[in-house]
């Protein structure tokens, strides 16, 4: 119990889950000295410390995506080339069988520094994210510009989009949001790889009071849905349940909605799949007139 703390004083995090997000509180003690008739009490203080405790992360695994960036940049570039010279000079004049082997291993070794360099975009852009350059945005013509993006790609995803034509303007970065959007989109074409049904709905709405409006973004797709030990720390950088994911596409997209004071979070569909959810603040004036969130239908179906 509490009585049985010391009485100098103790301290423990305390972790709330979400929705929207866990909380951590430091929830600190003492015991107050006891009365005439020796009655004693407790003083207990809670502070939320999560904010703190993700800058904290945050700052410390941009700090390693950096080393990880720069040191294995620095080699790739040479393997590659000394790869496709052994290639250039020696395929040619081997046996037919000697020749075979030689341009597989070339190839592999060729295709996967390839995927080390993405991996190293990837890094790089954890690190290092631009200063924001905000405007007020329509959310859904992003959408429709991403989804748009998808068509003819013969990726065999279906877009189902359901999109609020009233929807307020966000203020924000348009590169930071597409950029979101993508990896977003990414993200759930991976989970469903093995799904016979690959279809990803995106859902906007505008949710609160008129002062303290928010846009609510909400992706979900039909794969497998997301393991319950994994939901705590989904949004870590590193942390992916896919074979070849860098594990940092949703970390990414957490920073991005963090810049703009939004939340997020993930949970999954009744039946199959799951829904990453994100809220952004509305801005504090109203839509365009010319808008094109009011020129289309509430609901649109299209398949890439």
């Amino acid at each position: 119990s509490l009585q049985a703390r010391q009485s100098a004083g103790w301290q423990a995090e305390i972790t709330l889950p979400g929705p929207p997000a866990p909380k951590v509180l430091m929830c600190r003690g003492s015991t107050l000295p006891g009365n005439e008739d020796g009655a004693e009490g407790l003083v207990i203080v809670f502070d939320d410390i999560t904010d703190l405790l993700q800058a904290q992360r945050s700052a410390a695994w941009g700090e390693v995506a950096r080393r990880l960036a720069h040191e294995i940049k620095n080699p790739l570039t040479p393997i590659q080339l000394s790869a496709e010279r052994l290639r250039r000079k020696y395929l040619h004049s081997l046996p037919e069988k000697d020749a075979a082997v030689l341009d597989r291993a070339t190839h592999t070794i060729v295709q996967q520094v390839e995927t080390m360099k993405e991996l190293v975009k990837a890094f790089s852009e954890y690190a290092r994210m631009p200063a924001l350059e905000l405007e007020g945005l329509n959310l859904n013509r992003l959408i429709e510009e991403v989804r748009e993006l998808y068509r003819g790609t013969g990726a065999q995803l279906q877009f189902e989009l359901d999109l609020d034509p009233r929807l307020p303007p966000v203020e924000a970065d348009a590169g930071r949001l597409r950029q979101l959007l993508h990896n977003l989109v990414k993200n759930a074409q991976e989970a469903m790889q093995q799904s016979p049904d690959k279809k990803i709905t995106i859902r906007t709405r505008c949710e609160g009071e008129t002062v303290n409006r928010f846009v609510e973004l909400r992706l979900s797709d039909t794969g497998p849905g997301i393991p319950e030990d994994m939901f705590e720390q989904l949004f870590e950088p590193y942390v992916t349940s896919k074979p070849k994911g860098s594990g940092l596409g949703l970390a990414i997209v957490k920073k991005i909605v963090e810049e703009h004071g939004g939340v997020l979070w993930a949970e999954n569909n009744p039946g199959a799949g799951a829904s990453i959810v994100i809220r952004l603040p509305a801005a504090h004036r109203n839509p365009d007139e010319d808008s094109p969130a009011r020129d289309h239908e509430h609901t649109d179906h299209a398949a890439a």
